[in-house]
């Protein structure tokens, strides 16, 4: 397995894909934007995860972002953790994790933030044991729309840190 930063490009290609299965999904074009420029302008910093060559999933870094409970002064939040399905529960979503931390640490970070939706308790367990276990905030978010004419997806989201 490896586990490396991501190219524009090939984060440009990953939100194609999503585009050409759900092509009625605005969100994804809009996911695509700004994860590209955010990569381009080193306002985040997405890792790939690859076993055989093959993409497996991805973890993002958001260095500098509208909350600065979240990011900025030695913050760094994680806002994208995933796997596909079948590589789920055989802790490479740690490998990547451990892989962003590391980063995050070579790069003067020293505060780790996350935020998860109450109802995942699985993930809120998961963080707890990473190390996130300090309480920070509790907010809401709203997604891009996933049609025109509909109003995005509205969250809440629990925040939580962890020193590095």
């Amino acid at each position: 397995m490896e586990i490396r930063l991501a190219t524009t490009d090939e984060i440009g290609k990953w939100w194609d894909a999503k585009i050409a299965k759900s092509p009625t999904d605005l969100s994804y074009r809009k996911w695509k934007e700004v994860f590209v420029n955010g990569n381009r302008s080193g306002e985040r910093k997405t890792f790939f995860a690859f076993d055989e060559g093959k993409y497996i999933g991805q973890g993002t870094l958001l260095l500098r972002g509208k909350d600065s409970v979240m990011t900025g002064n030695g913050k760094a939040e994680i806002i994208k953790l995933e796997l596909l399905p079948r590589y789920r529960g055989k802790g490479i979503a740690g490998i990547i994790f451990r892989e962003m931390e590391k980063w995050a640490k070579n790069n003067k970070i020293k505060t780790l933030t996350i935020g998860v939706e109450p109802c995942e308790v699985r993930n809120i367990q998961i963080y707890f044991h990473w190390g996130f276990v300090n309480f920070l905030q509790c907010v809401t978010e709203t997604y891009p729309p996933k049609a025109n004419g509909e109003q995005g997806e509205t969250i809440t989201v629990l925040c939580y840190s962890k020193k590095i």
